[in-house]
């Protein structure tokens, strides 16, 4: 499974989307677009989706055209900027209903469900409405919706968003599993979610540079970090703060710590430190809260 984007470029009335982009996937890897607010990271994704169509150039999904039946058949998508779900029937009735619509009959769809809410830790809250979910339990849902019709791509548009550190752990684990068998392509400014990526991808509405996925997160946290000396790298920088250095393969033990300290540090901004392939040494910068700090 591939998908192929060859000289695309996308206009919204005066305001140029994308411009001449290029590029190429296959199943086994998890791709990250990164990129400014407004750089076309949900653009591309969309035309992968065959939601949009492009102005100039083609998508090709496995040698098919992205907005074909052929293509869309094996392609799930996920985005917090469109609700996916129905918020007044249950988690299992809106995975079923998604399941018919792929061809799928009641039988099979009520199997489908079960095994991928089991897969995203919401099988026991499968006949609640999901009115009564969380924003994590939410995206959650999302996710198991975009896997219902088991799809050869995933195309992940900021899967994490707005979510806490337990719900993001999770989703992570299981979008990092899928990535071995599947072609997953994600939009994203979030460290922790780049980090699972095999290939990373910065656009700015053209591929500016290209790397492998990053090495070193960096997370600066507020509290007693006590408990983080001996995991991981831990710099104090006076204030109460500090500054923990981790691989990127190190985010879920992190998380799991940090989750387990019940709010006795907080973090503050983190930022991820990304070498490009094509020159030079060069860090990409995620910041929260507006803060600046010292490295």
């Amino acid at each position: 499974m591939s998908v192929i984007v060859e000289g695309v470029s996308k206009r919204f009335g005066r305001i140029m989307a994308l411009e001449g982009v290029s590029l190429s996937a296959r199943r086994g890897e998890a791709v990250a677009l990164i990129g400014p607010n407004g750089a076309g990271k949900t653009t591309l994704l969309k035309l992968m989706a065959g939601i949009l169509l492009p102005d100039e150039g083609s998508v090709l999904v496995n040698g098919y055209p992205a907005h074909t039946p052929k293509a869309k058949e094996r392609v799930g998508f996920m985005t917090p900027q469109d609700r996916g779900v129905y918020w007044r029937v249950s988690a299992l009735d809106n995975l079923v209903f998604f399941g018919a619509l792929y061809g799928m009959t009641l039988r099979e769809a009520r199997r489908r469900a079960r095994e991928v809410l089991e897969a995203v830790g919401l099988w026991e809250r499968a006949h609640d409405r999901v009115a009564s979910f969380s924003t994590g339990m939410m995206r959650r849902l999302e996710l198991a919706r975009a896997l219902m019709h088991d799809p050869d791509v995933l195309l992940l548009d900021e899967p994490t968003s707005g979510i806490d550190i337990d719900a993001k752990a999770v989703i992570l684990k299981r979008i990092s599993e899928l990535g071995r068998e599947r072609l997953v392509v994600l939009a994203s400014h979030d460290p922790a979610e780049v980090g699972i990526a095999t290939r990373v991808i910065h656009l700015n509405k053209t591929i500016i540079a290209e790397s492998k996925a990053p090495k070193l997160l960096k997370v600066l946290v507020k509290g007693d970090v006590s408990a983080l000396d001996g995991r991981f790298k831990v710099r104090p920088t006076g204030e109460g703060e500090a500054v923990v250095e981790l691989g990127v393969d190190q985010f879920d033990e992190f998380a799991a710590v940090y989750a387990s300290l019940r709010g006795r540090i907080k973090a503050v901004d983190m930022e991820v430190v990304v070498a490009y392939a094509a020159g030079g040494n060069a860090r990409l910068q995620w910041r929260r809260e507006g803060r600046r700090w010292d490295l």
